[in-house]
């Protein structure tokens, strides 16, 4: 009979590696995330242009995180690297802009199941997820997202 307590075999599954394209340290290696500026007619962005670049203006760059234009996973990428980034109290327009935008429209189990990466959550990320209207969501959502602002 086999043991079937631990059923990973040991090998990375594009499971795995989807879970794990969501933490600093992914973010830091892929940068996949950033926008296209070529298509535009721009020159690319390095990650820490495009970041401050949002932090300074985040209505100029609004348009880089609306799941209108990329997946979901790619917008999310960003999200989380502007937020890793910004700092209170000068930030708060970026933040709350996010929390109201791309991490409202994305909130879900699967959105908790990547944040869990992020904990404990800074002051930055704990800004942004507060302007999440949370009332809208499930009871069982908005609990789990409490508890995890409890760690």
């Amino acid at each position: 009979m086999k043991n079937r307590s631990n059923p990973r075999s040991g090998k990375h599954t594009t499971d795995a590696r989807a879970v794990n394209a969501f933490t600093r340290s992914a973010l830091s290696s892929d940068l996949t995330w950033l926008p296209d500026m070529m298509t535009v007619g721009n020159p690319p962005l390095t990650a820490e242009a495009y970041i401050q670049a949002y932090l300074v203006d985040p209505g100029e760059w609004y348009w880089s995180t609306l799941l209108l234009h990329d997946p979901s996973e790619i917008v999310l990428k960003r999200v989380l690297a502007i937020i890793e980034q910004a700092q209170l109290p000068g930030h708060e327009k970026a933040l709350g802009q996010l929390g109201a935008g791309p991490l409202e429209d994305m909130m879900s189990e699967e959105l908790l199941d990547h944040l869990q990466h992020w904990l404990p959550f800074t002051p930055a990320m704990r800004y942004a997820l507060n302007q999440v209207r949370m009332d809208v969501e499930p009871l069982a959502l908005q609990q789990r997202l409490n508890a995890m602002f409890l760690r």
